[in-house]
């Protein structure tokens, strides 16, 4: 009974024998030489680079954009501010109105601080290191590629090591506005609110009026850890002379969806202006810093998704069979090319002689 199975399967073993499509050569009938073995190195470290590349393109998330009609334009949100200006407290004032005239003085939200001006070593370390990271993600203008590889962090207190004048105002705090075209503005005199007519700012004698400033954090809605903002460190430090300076914000709903991650955040453009207020010259206006904001009607919804699996192992059997199909025939081509030489060359010193 087991020699009978025992022949059965030899027979089926000598039927796969004849439907193999891979002929087998006899060791004595292979040759090596140090070019082929020249021409297999490069062809491993080709194999190892490329496989190393593609496996690493496929950990890359892929992003995909989605664009919709914000249908929470009825939704209140904050706007978080830390500002810093070169003048005190007691002859300034900031205050938020929207187009429907709704108007939020400092008084009530915004907090006020007396702070020296001038930036502390840490600060400025601080300042640098985050100006370098917002130049790196500059350069990458796809929304996906707007999340910072480090937390966000807020700027770390003044460490001066000595006491040194307290000649400026830092306003912040977090207020509540509506999803309409607004601007928060600072300007001399105290914010006053008059009702049924806004505010307005009261100044009392002549004021010399510096609106260098510091913006150490510009954002809406919720704070988002670990993303940076187009106004984030901006510093502006103002000429002799009354200036103006002015920020028109484009505010840009956004979703991020990821593996690790499900936030709303709100991206925005800015786009600068400052110029010179001297009404002798002509140049009318009102000294100060105003910050414009509108809101885009369109969300946008950035998710990350996963490459599919069967492309990226076609594409690895790709690399690996190219690779040798391609160094093979550059071997056979070199080495018949050689040979064929050779037989030329001993031909042609056979004839002379």
């Amino acid at each position: 009974m087991l020699r009978r199975i025992a022949r059965g399967n030899k027979k089926v073993q000598d039927v796969i024998k004849e439907i193999d499509a891979f002929p087998k050569v006899e060791d004595s009938y292979v040759s090596t030489s140090s070019f082929g073995g020249l021409v297999s190195l490069i062809c491993w470290i080709g194999i190892v680079l490329l496989l190393y590349s593609e496996i690493n393109y496929y950990y890359q998330p892929v992003m995909e954009y989605k664009y919709s009609v914000d249908n929470e334009a009825d939704r209140q949100l904050e706007l978080n501010i830390d500002i810093t200006v070169a003048m005190k407290c007691n002859l300034i004032g900031a205050d938020v109105v929207d187009i429907w005239g709704n108007s939020i003085g400092n008084t009530k939200l915004l907090q006020e601080e007396l702070v020296p001006f001038e930036l502390a070593e840490n600060q400025k370390i601080f300042l640098q290191a985050q100006g370098a990271l917002k130049g790196l993600t500059d350069k990458h203008k796809a929304l996906g590629d707007m999340m910072a590889d480090i937390g966000r962090k807020i700027v770390p207190r003044y460490d001066h090591g000595k006491e040194v004048e307290k000649n400026a105002c830092r306003f912040h705090g977090s207020i509540p506005v509506h999803k309409v075209e607004g601007n928060f503005h600072i300007l001399s005199g105290r914010s006053v609110n008059i009702p049924g007519m806004g505010h307005a700012h009261l100044q009392f004698g002549q004021v010399d009026k510096n609106f260098s400033h510091r913006i150490d954090g510009l954002t809406f809605g919720k704070r988002v850890e670990g993303m940076l903002y187009a106004l984030d460190g901006e510093e502006k430090k103002a000429p002799v002379g009354d200036y103006s300076y002015q920020y028109y914000i484009q505010i840009v709903p956004t979703n991020y969806i990821s593996r690790n991650y499900n936030i709303q955040t709100y991206q925005y453009t800015v786009q600068e202006r400052k110029r010179s207020v001297d009404s002798r010259a002509g140049n009318h206006g009102t000294a100060g810093i105003a910050i414009k904001y509108e809101f885009s009607p369109i969300t946008a919804t950035v998710k990350e998704k996963e490459k599919e699996l069967l492309p990226f192992v076609t594409r690895l059997l790709g690399i690996v069979g190219g690779i040798f199909s391609t160094s093979g025939l550059i071997n056979l081509i070199i080495t018949e090319s050689y040979n064929w030489l050779c037989c030329c060359f001993t031909k042609k010193n056979a004839s002379l002689r």
